[in-house]
């Protein structure tokens, strides 16, 4: 089951002094340290609502009928597996922008930048990028303010989504043991919402696909704040609902990642994969103030922790 009341407090609250100072740099921290102790889905969706309540809507929002069967099946599975691709030009692009700057091990900062092929240290897992980098790939917001995606959100969470949390990594193939995220676990990011993932690089099952639990996100089973192993989260949902996604370089899918989720350790061959997040509530992972200048041509609501107003 979720943890206990004083487990979730101290997953993000070390003490109260260290909570007022977090809020006091940056108050978006306010509801994400807070998050743990709204661990349960009924508690979450409860916030969600009222959160959401307060959120700039759609005047006379019509859905397509693609947004509403996406929708319906977010609301089942949590997740839906197979969306339309990119073009293979633009994945080309996005595929050349990448490899032309530096990540970063986020568990080895230490050990500084390095290019996409040549990892800092032989159990360097994943090679990440900041948020300036990724906001500056070609055609990246168009990506994520596909209208189909921005339709589909707002029937999600009951009002227009903040596109929030966004990221783009390499995972490398051959390391010794999964790490981080490459583990079952839930995220805390918001009270509500969903991620669109896309495959820069062909993945299919021996190249690190990401492995979804359906149903799991409706579910107060298992506790939050930590990775659960492969044996408990089968246990728990049943094997029968693990899904793994593979597609070639450009698939995209969209899943609610409060569901038991990991990205697969590849056995062969670098994956290279492009995310971000519709959210109903503000997550501190975004630079502030925002970076973009405005531009014309984008829901200022939905873009307002990306483009300045």
């Amino acid at each position: 089951m979720i943890g206990s009341w004083q487990d979730n407090f101290r997953t993000r609250i070390p003490s109260l002094a260290s909570f007022f100072r977090r809020v006091s740099g940056d108050r978006r921290n306010f509801a994400y340290d807070l998050l743990p102790l709204f661990a349960s889905p009924g508690r979450r969706s409860f916030v969600a609502r009222r959160l959401a309540a307060l959120r700039p809507k759609t005047p006379g929002l019509t859905p397509s009928a693609t947004a509403r069967a996406w929708h319906a099946q977010l609301e089942r599975d949590g997740i839906v597996p197979a969306i339309p691709a990119i073009d293979g030009a633009h994945v080309a692009a996005l595929r050349r922008y990448f490899e032309g700057i530096p990540c970063l091990d986020p568990y080895r900062a230490h050990l500084g930048s390095f290019a996409f092929d040549a990892p800092a240290s032989p159990e360097t897992n994943m090679g990440y990028y900041n948020a300036r980098q990724i906001l500056a790939a070609p055609g990246f917001l168009d990506l994520f303010n596909d209208p189909v995606i921005l339709e589909t959100a707002e029937l999600y969470l009951g009002c227009k989504p903040l596109l929030d949390n966004i990221g783009a990594w390499w995972s490398y193939p051959g390391r010794p043991a999964a790490k981080g995220t490459q583990r079952y676990h839930r995220d805390l990011d918001s009270f509500g919402g969903f991620k669109m993932f896309i495959y820069l690089t062909d993945v299919d099952a021996a190249a690190g696909p990401h492995v979804f639990m359906k149903g799991s996100h409706r579910s107060p089973l298992l506790p939050t704040g930590r990775a659960c192993s492969d044996e408990a989260v089968r246990a728990s949902f049943g094997v029968e609902n693990e899904i793994a996604v593979t597609g070639s370089a450009g698939a995209r899918f969209i899943a609610d990642t409060f569901a038991f989720h990991k990205g697969l350790l590849p056995g062969q061959g670098r994956r290279l994969l492009l995310t971000a997040q519709y959210n109903v509530n503000a997550s501190p992972h975004l630079p502030a103030p925002p970076p973009v200048p405005s531009r014309g041509g984008y829901d200022a609501d939905v873009n307002q922790l990306i483009m300045r107003r």
